[in-house]
């Protein structure tokens, strides 16, 4: 292929110095880069090209230049160089912080997020302005969404959304009541058993021994994963889903007041989803949420007691459904840990202040 001139510059064939931000890291310096790009660019000042914007792809080489007097136009500033890379490269995808992770974890769980489609499993970014009919059936079909949560889990049990570690967008299972009752006397057979009873399908343990151990670990799974632990989970969201489908039952009327103004609506998807989140976190970190079940977990195994265990744990731990849907950053931590404990006092008081007043005797004086 012959190379074409551009404002009395022959351009090569096969330009390679700015064709992306990857160059710099095969052999050359960024700097060195700048340097070639800034001779390149002195010559880029007749009367056909200006001068203040760079051509891509110009060669260092000195046999490319055909007039003398190009070479004596003065080189631009380094800095001018470094705008011009920056502007022709590819900037990197902004990498969210732990609120905005926290956030799009919580709303992603139930309906109810403005840009948040879940049927379709997408997040939809810079929502035009919609009509006050297209905001009022958004509110609708959430507030039926949740009541709809709220029956699976009672029975089988609901579909949750999450993002693994590659931000994708995937889907996961929430047990329901019921379900989770069947588990318990499934885990309990296998457990009384000693493992010839497995209605799950996994592998028989051989020996005295692995049989010992199989139904020590059902008995744990019966008693703690789905009788305290499963059961209390599924009834703690049910109670989350009636209390996000009147939250978002309230979006309706400022919706239909203020959906012809943009304004409007984005104030209402402010306090309405950052509302639902609130609700998440306040249902999660009560005795039984998803959340207190994290911050109270411990491991024998490890010598981890409850609270250290989970602050141990990585940003995405597959191996256990507890953090499985969630990115367990450290600002989730944080504040679950805080908010677990504060409720554990605000129970312990309660039930301390009911225990002392149901055995109080009042007596009549004359």
């Amino acid at each position: 292929m012959e190379s074409g001139p551009v404002a009395g510059i022959n351009v090569p064939p096969a330009p390679t110095l700015m064709s992306s931000p990857q160059s710099a890291d095969k052999g050359q310096s960024f700097d060195k880069i700048l340097d070639t790009a800034a001779f390149g660019y002195s010559g880029v000042q007749s009367g056909q090209a200006s001068a203040s914007k760079p051509l891509e792809g110009l060669s260092p080489d000195t046999s490319t230049v055909s007039s003398p007097a190009l070479l004596k136009a003065p080189p631009p500033t380094r800095a001018q160089v470094s705008a011009a890379y920056e502007n022709n490269a590819k900037s990197p995808s902004s990498v969210p912080s732990d609120i905005q992770k926290y956030k799009d974890d919580q709303l992603l769980r139930n309906p109810g997020g403005r840009n948040y489609d879940l049927d379709k499993k997408q997040v939809v970014e810079n929502v035009p302005k919609k009509s006050t009919l297209g905001l009022v059936r958004k509110d609708l079909s959430d507030v039926v969404g949740n009541i709809k949560n709220f029956f699976g889990n009672m029975i089988m049990g609901t579909t949750v959304l999450y993002r693994n570690d590659k931000n994708q967008i995937l889907e996961g299972h929430q047990r329901g009541v019921l379900e989770t009752a069947q588990d318990f006397f499934k885990d309990l057979g296998s457990a009384l058993s000693f493992g010839s009873w497995r209605p799950e399908g996994s592998p028989a343990p051989q020996g005295f021994k692995n049989r010992l151990f199989y139904s020590a670990s059902k008995f744990k799974d019966a008693f703690l994963g789905d009788l305290l632990g499963g059961i209390p989970a599924s009834l703690n969201h049910m109670g989350k889903n009636i209390i996000l489908s009147g939250w978002h039952l309230a979006e309706i009327l400022p919706d239909a007041a203020t959906g012809g103004a943009e304004q409007g609506q984005k104030l209402t998807t402010t306090i309405f989803d950052n509302g639902h989140v609130m609700i998440e976190y306040l249902t999660d970190v009560i005795p039984t949420g998803d959340a207190w079940l994290r911050v109270h977990a411990s491991s024998l195994k490890d010598l981890k007691p409850p609270v250290l265990y989970n602050l141990k744990m990585p940003e995405h731990f597959t191996e256990d459904n507890r953090w499985e849907h969630v990115r367990n950053t450290p600002l989730r931590k944080t504040i679950e840990t805080i908010g677990s404990l504060v409720t554990d006092g605000l129970a312990i008081g309660f039930l301390g202040e009911t225990a002392c007043s149901s055995n109080r005797r009042h007596q009549v004086e004359n």
